[in-house]
């Protein structure tokens, strides 16, 4: 497994996400990462902790309740299916509120979040998981909504630590024609290694997706090291 490490410097969170659409800047493990929210729907991830428990990240600790218009929504998935939460002005009222303020938005989760409204951006605030970490929402089960426990871009082997099984699958969540782009690990027919098809999935920071395993025991552990 490759540990990846971070330089706090001038450069920071910055170095290790450079590719990507999000941006992220730190000089310590408490950073901010600007995440593009596009009309309609997105899947992304939350992956800086509120206060370094990694037990408190709700929709108002990573969404707030400024940047997306009221008419919003979160769609969180159980592994069978999704359950909304949504962002709108109560009757008599002129500020919208969340339905569920308590809505968990944890960290190495993959969510969608619904804009009703023109292209924003919102932005996470937090601390960076550093060290080894699992990701607690891999299944070894139908779907898994996951994204990188650390914040940083590329490909899901080699900048991610995951560890394919041959038969998984990748979706990415395509927001400008609103499919899917699915990515197959398998052995192509007279081969006798695994390769993806049609190329390694490459993730950006913040950027939610599915994936499916055929790993019965599955586990996704991230090395992120600070100097």
């Amino acid at each position: 497994m490759k540990a990846k490490t971070l330089l706090i410097a001038a450069a920071a969170l910055a170095a290790g996400v450079m590719h990507s659409q999000a941006q992220v800047y730190s000089q310590n493990i408490v950073g901010y990462i600007n995440v593009p929210i596009n009309t309609g729907y997105n899947m992304i991830a939350n992956q800086l902790d509120l206060d370094g428990t990694g037990t408190n990240n709700t929709v108002i600790s990573v969404l707030g309740t400024n940047s997306l218009p009221a008419g919003s929504a979160v769609l969180t998935w159980t592994g069978t299916n999704f359950i909304t939460d949504s962002f709108s002005v109560p009757r008599g009222k002129t500020q919208a509120v969340w339905a569920s303020t308590t809505t968990p938005l944890s960290i190495g989760q993959g969510f969608f979040v619904v804009n009703p409204g023109p292209p924003t951006n919102i932005v996470e605030v937090g601390n960076v998981f550093t060290g080894t970490n699992v990701n607690p929402f891999l299944a070894s089960a139908g779907y898994s909504a996951v994204g990188s426990v650390s914040p940083v871009a590329g490909d899901l082997i080699t900048n991610l630590d995951y560890t394919p099984s041959v038969g998984d699958a990748v979706e990415l969540f395509n927001n400008s024609a609103t499919n899917y782009t699915t990515y197959n690990y398998s052995i192509p027919r007279g081969k006798t290694q695994a390769v993806w098809a049609p190329g390694v999935p490459q993730i950006s920071v913040a950027q939610g997706f599915f994936i499916t395993t055929t790993n019965r025991a599955p586990v996704w552990t991230e090395i992120l090291n600070v100097q």
